[in-house]
């Protein structure tokens, strides 16, 4: 069996040709796509993160503001930028670059909520018009891989409490997948994992799925960040698919954020 290693970077290039012509049509109807993204703090990160963001969206004829906030900024500041984004027309989305400081951790609902829902592009209200990119990217890559290998349906989801995992699982279920919620300090971690066709991983813990926990055959999605949840060495003989960190969902999850902030727009 060959393993297929997924190329995140070559399906985002693909994924920009169509949103630069969905941006030049826009733009002949007098519409420029706009979105503004607020990074509180220094988190080296994050800044690259926000960087790549950036020159994507200015690869596809999109704008990127960004408003870089000091670590030790009070709440009502982010808030009264929040608002004043809100109240701008000529700003098609917005978003909080996470993880915000320490100090702001216990207001993160309080300000995500504060994102107009038809201009939270990163789909962090529970009640955002928008699927969560890095969900939309893992189910795009799961597409891809049926396309390969057929039809798997059982989808075991580790780190299903976290911001990411709760989206996907929820949208898996929607699309007729069943779901198998795991956490990183499951005591039956190991017996979840193996019973998968497809494994998603997004707890942020490197290393935490080896080889003796997945069956051969299996379609392996790392969205671990930023050094992967999957041992690659060991996971990639047995897998199917498999995703590599970098280089894997990264890519494809700032497409589909761009793709949100066109259909925003």
């Amino acid at each position: 069996m060959k393993t297929i290693v997924f190329d995140g970077r070559k399906l985002a290039a693909e994924k920009e040709i169509s949103l630069s012509n969905r941006v030049l049509g826009l733009k002949a109807r007098g519409v420029h796509p706009k979105l503004a993204s607020i990074l509180v703090g220094n988190d080296t990160a994050s800044r690259l993160y926000v960087g790549l963001k950036k020159k994507a969206a200015e690869r596809i004829g999109a704008e990127m503001d960004l408003y870089l906030l000091k670590k030790n900024s009070k709440l009502d500041e982010i808030i009264t930028l929040i608002e004043s984004l809100n109240n701008d027309d000529t700003v098609q989305g917005i978003m909080i670059q996470m993880p915000l400081p320490a100090d702001l951790l216990k207001y993160k609902t309080e300000i995500v909520r504060r994102i107009l829902a038809d201009k939270d592009v990163d789909g962090m209200r529970s009640e955002s018009e928008f699927l969560h990119p890095t969900s939309k990217a893992v189910i795009e890559i799961i597409k891809k891989a049926q396309e390969d290998l057929g039809k798997k349906k059982t989808v075991c989801v580790v780190g299903v409490t976290g911001m990411v995992g709760a989206s996907l699982a929820k949208q898996l279920k929607s699309e007729g997948f069943k779901v198998v919620g795991a956490n990183s300090k499951d005591t039956d971690l190991k017996r979840k994992t193996s019973q998968a066709d497809i494994l998603v991983s997004a707890t942020g813990h490197p290393g935490l799925i080896t080889g003796k926990m997945v069956q051969r055959g299996v379609v392996v999605i790392d969205v671990g960040s930023p050094k992967g949840d999957i041992d690659f060495r060991s996971v990639s003989p047995k897998a199917s698919f498999i995703t590599p960190v970098p280089g894997g969902v990264g890519p494809v999850t700032i497409s589909c954020l761009l793709e949100n902030l066109i259909l925003a727009c």
